[in-house]
């Protein structure tokens, strides 16, 4: 019994000593990480004040917008959207975009609830684009950044115990981020090309049926490729199956130049129809209006949850600006019907329009 107890005694010893001999090479392997996803969007001396014009504009815009759903609201929602409207007070270029000596602007803004993966961790930021992960292995990492499985950045680090925080930020020049950015601001401006050869319905044109998997616009496209910044527009849908008309990936084009000046576009004749898709995201498309609305909702640390649909938006222009991955695809605006039964994002608030091929 007395040896029982020595045995004992002498175990209790080194059960500690164990453990604190486990516990540092268990600790030395791994370390928590931690820190913010941002994307910051360069602007260089000459296009950083019709950046800042068009960001001001579409801020205008969510206030039109924000106001007249408050007139037609119920009680019950009406403290929601003045909630929202005090906030988008706080929203405006001043605010948002960083100056710098040289004339140049950088517009950040965090990029909340994308995915993060650092080896075989993963995680999702939160709102405020925060993110932790803990025990991640120290050592050589590959970093996917991604969005309902599309990628929008793959890099590599070398996670080192001693620097626990890694923000992610998603630098993009502005001749990445969109073309002829100093028809930003005057783009937004409104179109009037209504005729009796159109159906207009909501201020906006549509046009006769075209056929499925057709191109129409102005850009690359000859090679079938439909991405972000390709001026082309692809009709996704088949009405032969059932689906609607002229339904598109992704509407890009706020306005059509006709070749002569006078006939609005005609798919039987002659003419073609040469759209200001070329311009795109300088333009005032549905695309484009709902990338600024998406950029409000990412300021905003989504409060201003109105736009949250827009936020995909963002994502995408982000994506196809990089354009580093063969595999790019949107990731709402990818030429699928949802569950819901839409399309693109020309249904999303603040637009309000038709998923079909129109102008405004």
């Amino acid at each position: 019994m007395k040896n029982l107890g020595k045995f004992l005694a002498l175990l209790s010893l080194l059960l500690p000593l164990s453990a604190a001999i486990y516990e540092p090479v268990y600790a030395a392997n791994k370390t928590a990480l931690t820190g913010t996803v941002h994307t910051t969007i360069e602007f260089d001396k000459e296009n950083a004040a019709p950046a800042k014009k068009w960001f001001d504009d579409v801020v205008a815009m969510a206030k039109e917008d924000l106001e007249a759903k408050l007139e037609k609201a119920p009680k019950e929602e009406q403290k929601k959207i003045k909630k929202q409207l005090n906030e988008l007070k706080k929203i405006h270029s001043k605010k948002l975009f960083k100056d710098h000596p040289d004339g140049s602007a950088d517009l950040k803004v965090p990029l909340p609830q994308v995915e993060i993966q650092v080896g075989d961790q993963k995680t999702r930021a939160n709102h405020k684009g925060k993110y932790t992960l803990p025990h991640v292995p120290l050592g050589k990492h590959k970093v996917i950044i991604s969005e309902n499985g599309k990628k929008l950045r793959e890099f590599e680090v070398v996670v080192e115990r001693g620097h626990p925080r890694m923000d992610i930020d998603l630098q993009i020049y502005d001749k990445q981020w969109f073309v002829n950015s100093n028809r930003m601001s005057a783009a937004m401006k409104s179109h009037s090309h209504a005729s009796h050869d159109h159906v207009t319905t909501q201020d906006v044109a549509t046009y006769p049926q075209l056929p499925y998997n057709t191109f129409v616009g102005t850009g690359k496209g000859e090679d079938g490729a439909d991405v972000l910044n390709d001026g082309t527009m692809r009709i996704v849908s088949d009405p032969s199956k059932g689906e609607p008309k002229n339904i598109v990936s992704c509407n890009k084009a706020s306005a059509y130049e006709s070749p002569d000046g006078k006939k609005p576009f005609d798919p039987n004749a002659t003419e073609n129809w040469l759209s200001n898709t070329w311009m795109f995201p300088a333009n005032d498309s549905d695309c484009t209006r709902s990338i600024g609305l998406g950029f409000i909702y990412d300021a905003s640390l989504g409060l201003i949850d109105s736009y949250k649909m827009s936020h995909y938006c963002v994502l995408e222009s982000i994506n196809s600006a990089m354009d580093a991955l063969d595999s790019y695809q949107n990731i709402y605006c990818d030429g699928m019907q949802k569950s819901d039964g839409h399309w693109n994002c020309s249904w999303f608030n603040g637009i309000g329009h038709t998923e079909e091929l129109h102008t405004h």
